[in-house]
Order: C-alpha cells, then structure tokens, then sequence
C-alpha cells in the first residue's frame, strides 16, 4: 500500500522536472548556391521591398564585393569551419579553387531558438555581420544585421535575407 501512494507521488515530482536541451550544433560547413534574396528598406513608414529569384541579378549599390552583386541561382559560397569563400574557380579536372576567402566567427549562439550571429571579417578590416535564421542539413538563411556596407552607419537601413542550398560538402 505504501508503494501505491510513494510511486504516483514520485513520478509527478520527476515529470515536473525541466530537462536542459545543448544548443543546435551549426552545420553551417559546405559549399552553397544562393537561389533567394530578398531586400527590404526598413528606413521609411513605406518600406521598399525586392524578392530576387533564381536568374535576376541583385546590385546593392551600398555594397562592396563579394555582397555588391549576386547572381541568384548562380552565385555560390563555400563556408568551412573558420573561413568562407567566394569566387570559385572550376579547373578542366573537376578541382574548385576559390577566389576569396575571408574569417569568420559565430557570435551568441547560446540556444536552440537563437542560432546566433556570423561575424566575416573583410580584406578593408569592415565586417558583415548576418543573423541566422534557419540552419538546415540542406539549407541556410542568412539576414543581415539593419545598417551595413561600405558607407556603414551613413548607408540606408535595409534588411537582405539570403537563401541558400546546400550544393556539396
């Protein structure tokens, strides 16, 4: 009898428990192909919006290389564990060598509902920093944090959220 009332009180005290989750690990390591960007001017009441779909070619006069143009569906990057790179190169034997690459580092990323920042480091010292919005096995959505580019704090305040596949390892 005594095991009917102890069983039953212990089990609600252990159901009650809240469990400690580890945050996503970021899969972030792979070649992608951007196939979606979308641009907003957050600086007015009547923000100014784009999507850019696979074959348009998105121009951010703002914006120095390699964010200065991208050729939606055809522009590809490539992140490893410290670097990522643009510009590839295809040689005749299949070898890909990338033009670009620049540091980067994961800022903040502390839970599973924040995946954190992505903070690259340019050739000039600036920075780009975009916000993670979703990190897949397949895909990864990138928004860039309000004001940036070559003019920094003096260009506009947009939003580009950047859609990419992942096309490799």
């Amino acid at each position: 009898m005594k095991y009917l009332v102890v069983f039953p009180l212990l089990l609600m005290l252990c159901s009650c428990l809240k469990q400690y989750s580890q945050p996503k690990t970021l899969s972030l390591s792979g070649e992608y192909i951007i196939d979606k960007v979308t641009y907003s001017n957050i600086e007015n009441s009547n923000p100014n919006e784009l999507v850019a779909s696979p074959g348009d070619l998105y121009i951010n006069q703002y914006e120095s290389f390699p964010m200065d143009s991208i050729y939606v569906g055809f522009t590809r990057w490539h992140f490893d564990y410290v670097a990522v790179a643009f510009n590839p190169k295809i040689l005749p034997t299949g070898t890909v060598i990338w033009g670009k690459k620049y540091f980067y580092s994961i800022i903040n990323h502390n839970t599973n509902y924040d995946l954190g920042y992505i903070d690259i480091t340019m050739d000039n010292g600036s920075r780009r920093i975009f916000k993670i919005i979703d990190d897949g096995s397949e895909n990864l959505v990138l928004r860039t944090t309000n004001k940036w580019g070559v003019y920094g704090a003096s260009g506009p305040a947009e939003s580009v959220s950047l859609y990419l596949t992942r096309i490799g390892p």
